[in-house]
């Protein structure tokens, strides 16, 4: 009983959590990491620069800082809402003229030829379709000699659950084959892997990579247990993934991460986590 008492709570917890609140969690989580690889960037300082699937805006303030008060960003998202969050979250950060956000296609760029010195786009390209045209639309607004910026999250997978290999293996399975309708043929993480491959062949030089470790470890700070329990555990990892693993499986995930259970892996004193993203950059010829 009170498995399925601490299982119920996940799924409502899960299901009360909105999608820009996980992009919140997910970004602020990978702040401190996030910076460093935006800094390492050096971003011309005063350059004008667009954000592709902005989201709830984090990143976007974060580049316009790096550039500096003479800089200025625009960051467009498909969704209206999460634009909305957007400019609740962040709309007031900066000096007015430094941040703009307002709704917009990445695969149909509403802006010249040639407008931008650079374009960010943030764990949003795996989920386009048609990754080659879209990077060649960000070649589009781009100038000459620009930069083209693709950040994805888990090139390689990450480790939440540490010396549980079997399950976490079968919990990543899982994930996938619950997103497969969305991935298609391919699936998420085969996408993001393929971010080099579509860079070049859409015609992109100078193509370059690097990858950053967020590594968190007890005694948790309140951002990373939000993010690892609220988005990983309850959502990522929740009742959605039922009926995808088999009875011992969801035992074991439940025991481990259902955050009322006398066993959760959070509040070990040994917990630890690993969690890599990679920056693909490169220059329109």
């Amino acid at each position: 009983m009170k498995v399925a008492q601490s299982t119920h709570a996940d799924q409502q917890t899960a299901e009360a959590l909105t999608y820009a609140a996980v992009l919140e969690y997910m970004n602020r989580f990978q702040e401190p990491e996030a910076r460093a690889a935006i800094a390492d960037l050096r971003l011309p300082a005063g350059s004008y620069g667009l954000d592709v699937g902005c989201g709830v805006g984090l990143y976007a303030v974060w580049l316009a800082e790096a550039i500096g008060p003479s800089g200025r960003v625009l960051g467009v998202d498909r969704a209206p809402e999460r634009i909305a969050a957007a400019q609740q979250l962040v709309g007031t950060a900066l000096a007015p003229g430094r941040l703009e956000l307002r709704p917009g296609d990445g695969t149909a760029i509403a802006a010249a030829d040639h407008t931008f010195d650079w374009v960010w786009c943030a764990d949003v390209l795996h989920h386009i379709d048609h990754t080659v045209s879209a990077l060649q639309e960000f070649m589009r607004v781009v100038r000459p000699g620009g930069r083209i910026l693709i950040k994805e999250s888990q090139v390689l997978q990450a480790l939440f659950l540490p010396g549980h290999m079997a399950l976490e293996r079968q919990l990543q399975r899982a994930e996938i084959q619950c997103s497969q309708a969305e991935a298609g043929a391919r699936s998420f993480q085969e996408r993001r892997q393929r971010t080099w491959e579509s860079m070049r062949e859409a015609g992109l030089t100078d193509i370059r990579l690097r990858t950053y470790v967020v590594e968190r470890q007890a005694p948790l700070d309140t951002i990373a247990q939000r993010y690892i329990q609220e988005v990983i555990f309850d959502r990522n990892w929740g009742w959605r993934l039922r009926g995808l693993l088999d009875a011992r499986d969801w035992e074991q995930r439940t025991a481990l991460c259902a955050a009322s259970s006398p066993r959760a892996i959070l509040q070990r004193p040994d917990y630890y986590c690993i969690y890599p993203f990679t920056m693909f950059t490169a220059r329109r010829p």
